[in-house]
């Protein structure tokens, strides 16, 4: 038993790892990100839960989750690996799958408030991957705040958080006072 627990404890820990340093092969389409030019190769970091990074040659942009104000899937690309039949030492890719990417747009502001705008191409499982991390970190603090405004024990016990909810003996409630 205690063999098992230590197994399980040592593949959450290895999980936990590997999700916490993600990275993705992204390319950046189009946008208004100063410094990096359309159709940049690049990597995609999900590294902290404060910021994502987009990398390339050139430069870092650094897209904060608390500035970002809207993201969307677009469409789906698929890339046919057809070669010639003469070159002998690709036909595998002929008779491989395509590829499928998609696109995801992202529009933020940046650390000095500048309205930005991002659309970066993504092997298609990454991209609802990278979506869903993006919205689950940016809902993460309007969760936190609007959930330490409430209280379950709220609608069972009168207490001073909650005395403008009391009814009254004559049948107003607190707030009406």
């Amino acid at each position: 038993m205690r063999t098992i627990s230590s197994v399980a404890l040592s593949l959450f820990a290895c999980v936990a790892a590997f999700g916490a340093s993600r990275s993705t092969a992204a390319i950046y389409v189009d946008g208004n990100i100063t410094g990096v030019s359309p159709n940049t190769a690049g990597t995609l970091m999900l590294t902290d839960g404060t910021s994502m990074y987009l990398k390339t040659g050139t430069a870092t942009v650094p897209v904060p989750y608390t500035g970002i104000s809207k993201t969307g899937l677009g469409v789906t690309k698929a890339h046919s690996h057809m070669v010639p039949m003469y070159k002998v030492w690709s036909l595998q890719k002929r008779f491989s799958e395509t590829t499928q990417t998609q696109l995801l747009t992202v529009e933020f502001k940046n650390a000095g408030g500048e309205d930005k705008t991002m659309t970066l191409e993504l092997a298609r499982p990454a991209a609802k991957s990278v979506l869903s991390t993006i919205q689950t970190r940016t809902a993460a603090p309007t969760q936190a705040k609007a959930a330490s405004n409430e209280w379950w024990g709220d609608e069972y016990w009168k207490t001073t958080r909650n005395a403008g909810k009391w009814n009254r003996p004559d049948g107003a409630s607190a707030e009406q006072q």
